[in-house]
């Protein structure tokens, strides 16, 4: 079948973000909205226990404006919001979609979708903001089992519904504007094919990622009961590329290398190991190095601080990037996979 490909991490994206990069230029931003996350309590939460409700001292939207214009300056292309809390749950949402299509900036967020409905289906559509819906089984049971909440996977598929009626997926000459997040586990195994065959029916990239050692699975002590093995893995591995393409993988995201990382209270953070800007490629629980705040220093000296500690790392940990190098996730985590970031981000150092 035609390869679906999301659009924010296409390669011509991807490499756009790159030239950015070596160019002094900022090609992305992955930027912390709210913890504020209410209408699900997912069993395997990776953000737990930050996220839940508003934390003191988060982004105003004023602030939030600044920070879109300081990044506009530096040649800012992208916008990637995957963490953290529900975005739709924040106060600046609308401030920070307008701001952000004021200055020519593409949007990709991460979401439950638990509060699209028609209308704002259609309002997303129309300001051009990418999509990641989460969508990992098809069976309502399963998924509320998932989701922690009875009664909240038929909301997520009428959300489904009603950004598929808003235009969503319809674009299938280039990349598509959808993409469903599946994270396999013992619960939801059965039902992946499904999911991957209901996302082709929506022209939606199944993004496909393993679960994290982080968060709710730590606390709860359930990575065990949760967890598939690497047989599993690959068997699994193996039905997707049936359902799609050979060499599945999930896709780097332009994020990690070329862009630079602010939290909900506007720290500018990297992983403390590598220097990346995405504190979840591990999968594990995050290490982070707080570089400087938005609210302290000027985006350009963020951008520079964290180059230079990230190419301090990558002088300093040569035996831990060397054994991270090796680590080739079946499906890829979140960013991509450890043995395809590390050598590309050493290029463009």
């Amino acid at each position: 079948m035609k390869r679906i490909e999301y659009l924010p991490w296409t390669t011509g994206v991807l490499q756009q973000c790159l030239h950015l990069h070596d160019s002094d230029s900022l090609g992305a931003l992955d930027l912390d909205l709210t913890a504020r996350c209410t209408m699900a309590a997912c069993i395997y939460c990776d953000s737990k226990p930050a996220v839940g409700s508003e934390h003191p001292g988060e982004l105003g939207a004023k602030e939030t404006a600044y920070l879109l214009e300081s990044a506009s300056k530096l040649g800012l292309k992208w916008l990637y919001s995957c963490g953290l809390g529900e975005p739709f749950e924040d106060e600046r949402f609308t401030v920070l979609i307008e701001k952000a299509l004021s200055l020519g900036i593409r949007v990709s967020l991460f979401t439950n979708a638990l509060a699209i409905n028609a209308r704002k289906a259609d309002w997303l559509k129309r300001k051009g903001v990418c999509l990641i819906v989460k969508l990992d089984s098809l069976n309502e049971t399963t998924f509320d089992r998932i989701l922690g909440r009875h009664g909240a996977a038929r909301y997520i598929y009428k959300a489904v519904e009603n950004l598929r009626n808003a235009g969503y997926g319809h674009d299938r000459t280039y990349a598509t504007d959808l993409a469903f997040s599946i994270v396999p586990t013992k619960l939801n195994l059965p039902d992946i094919p499904d999911v991957i065959r209901y996302a082709i029916d929506c022209n939606a990239f199944p993004s496909v990622g393993e679960l994290e050692q982080a968060g709710m699975v730590l606390a709860k002590k359930h990575f065990n009961d949760l967890a598939l093995d690497v047989s599993h893995l690959a068997g699994l591995k193996a039905d997707v590329e049936r359902l799609l393409w050979e060499g599945y993988k999930r896709p780097i995201c332009p994020s990690i290398i070329a862009g630079v990382h602010i939290d909900n209270v506007g720290n500018c953070v990297v992983d403390r190991e590598t220097g990346l800007n995405c504190k979840w490629f591990l999968l594990k629980e995050p290490r982070v190095k707080v570089i400087g705040n938005i609210r302290d220093d000027t985006m350009s000296e963020l951008v520079r601080k964290a180059r230079a500690y990230r190419k301090s790392c990558f002088a300093k940990n040569k035996r831990q990037l060397t054994k991270f190098r090796s680590v080739d996730y079946v499906f890829g985590g979140c960013g991509g996979s450890p043995a395809e970031i590390i050598p590309l981000a050493q290029k463009h150092l």
